[in-house]
């Protein structure tokens, strides 16, 4: 996946000049060597261990040079001139400070980058109305998870599969939060940029294939939404504060407990591995939200 995102990068993008460096966190796989044969132009930084996504990352940016920094996971495809595009864009619009594409799944279906802040107020909305049935128009305002990503838009954050940011923004706000070693670290640097007086915005017209959680759902599998929940939890906790955390983290034990329920009835009526499996997360996600599983 690494050689076909870098030639990726090579075949699509036609005017902007760039550098590309690859950071490894201590991969056995054989990445290293393939990538110095393959692409031996290609900045490498080999660390001794795992630095996590978010601390490889600020590794990298140090290690950058250009006036705009573009963030992208190795499990991506480039698609013609999507880069370009997202360069020109922050080009054309000073004020705003990171931008993204459309993300693709690997059959180029939609696959949904854009957010709102997490709030309680959003988490509740979120599970009380049928949003994919609602007008486009409303989830545009409200949940950006269902809306259909087909015009630009400025947003609160976008998934950190890909994101262009300028350097000075870097400079000002500082590198990736370290605290988040994979999960919602974006969330927390558009938040920062977004305190700092810079807009985030999505355009559709640069497309970027993301074949998505290739690495760690190997690590996680079906605890992977566990990591996601850690992320949520530090982000509430920074910047809302402990009372928000504690009312979140209790808002999300009543939809966990509601959802564990219909799932051991439905396991009931069906008996089968997928809703032990199930169950068996959802659990652990509960506990997790109760402060009762640390791990």
């Amino acid at each position: 996946m690494l050689l076909d995102c870098i030639r990726s990068i090579y075949e699509t993008v036609e005017t902007t000049r760039y550098e590309i460096i690859v950071v490894d966190n201590a991969s056995i796989d054989g990445s290293v060597e393939a990538l110095k044969s393959t692409f031996p132009e290609v900045v490498l930084i080999e660390n001794d261990h795992n630095n996590w996504f978010t601390g490889a990352t600020n590794q990298a940016m140090l290690k950058s040079t250009g006036e705009y920094i573009l963030c992208l996971n190795p499990d991506t495809i480039c698609r013609p001139r999507a880069i370009d595009r997202l360069v020109g864009f922050l080009g054309d619009h000073p004020d705003v400070g990171a931008v993204g594409p459309k993300l693709l799944n690997g059959d180029e279906s939609l696959q949904p980058s854009c957010r709102n802040f997490l709030t309680n107020r959003r988490l509740v909305l979120q599970h009380i109305f049928p949003w994919r049935r609602m007008p486009n128009s409303c989830r545009k305002r409200t949940v950006l998870e269902y809306w259909d990503h087909g015009e630009p838009l400025r947003v609160d954050w976008i998934i950190g599969a890909c994101i262009l940011v300028r350097r000075v923004v870097v400079e000002t706000v500082g590198l990736k939060d370290e605290g988040y070693p994979i999960f919602h670290e974006e969330t927390d640097w558009c938040y920062r940029f977004m305190k700092a007086g810079w807009s985030t915005w999505f355009i559709p017209d640069a497309e970027v294939i993301h074949f998505g959680s290739q690495t760690v759902s190997k690590l996680w599998g079906r605890g992977l939404v566990l990591e996601f929940y850690k992320g949520k939890h530090r982000f509430i906790r920074k910047h809302y504060g402990l009372s928000a955390l504690i009312m979140h983290r209790a808002l999300l034990s009543g939809l966990l407990l509601a959802r564990l329920m219909k799932t051991m009835l439905l396991g009931a009526l069906r008996s089968d591995d997928e809703h032990r499996g199930e169950q068996t997360i959802i659990r652990r996600a509960l506990a997790l939200q109760l402060g009762l599983d640390r791990r």
